[in-house]
Parts: structure tokens; sequence; C-alpha cells
């Protein structure tokens, strides 16, 4: 099994200068679920991803803010225009102050 936070990051093919490329990141995580007790919410401080960042060639281009519903490994996808070679990152922030980055090296064909 990976260890928490391994982080994957893949663009779809060789994308194209000034084309539209599709990418995928993986993250190893629990993202643990409210639990409930007769039907409250046990009150407890969860673990679960809150945040998602993903930068393209030094800049911001997407962020994400999420909760306890999604699941454990989560796996997000997007897409992005791709104007230059550079790296494509995605960071990964939960709510016990864990951040766990991935790259990609993006180099247009």
């Amino acid at each position: 099994m990976s260890p928490i936070g391994e982080v994957k990051v893949r663009v779809s093919g060789s994308p194209a200068r000034g084309s539209v490329a599709r990418a995928r990141a993986l993250l190893i995580h629990p993202n643990e679920r409210v639990e409930r007790k007769d039907g409250k919410p046990v009150d407890r401080n969860y673990r679960f991803v809150n945040r998602v960042v993903v930068s393209y060639a030094g800049r911001d281009i997407a962020e994400f803010d999420t909760s306890t519903s999604i699941g454990e490994n989560p796996s997000f996808g997007f897409a992005f225009r791709v104007t230059e070679p550079g790296t494509l990152k995605v960071t990964f922030f939960d709510t016990h102050g864990g951040r766990f980055e991935g790259a990609v090296e993006v180099k247009p064909a």
C-alpha cells in the first residue's frame, strides 16, 4: 500500500501548444467520513482534503474547495490550455495541516 500523501499527476497524450489537455491527479489519503450516532454527527476532528490548488508554468490555474463528501484516495480530472513548456503541479491540503504535492513536466509537441 502506498503511504498517505503520495500524489500522482499525469497528462493524457502529447498535447500541442495551444491545445486543451486533460490531466488527472490522484492522492493517497484516508479522507475520513463524518460518523453518525443516533442520526446525529459525532463531533470530532475529521481528517479530509479540504482544498486543491492546480498551477501550471508557475501560475495558479484552478482551485477547488472540498468537503467530506469526496471519498478515500480522491482523484480529480480537469482540462487546461497548453501555452508553453512548464510544470503542472497539484497541491492537496487537508484539515490536519497536511500539504501533499505532485507534479509533471508538460512539453508541448
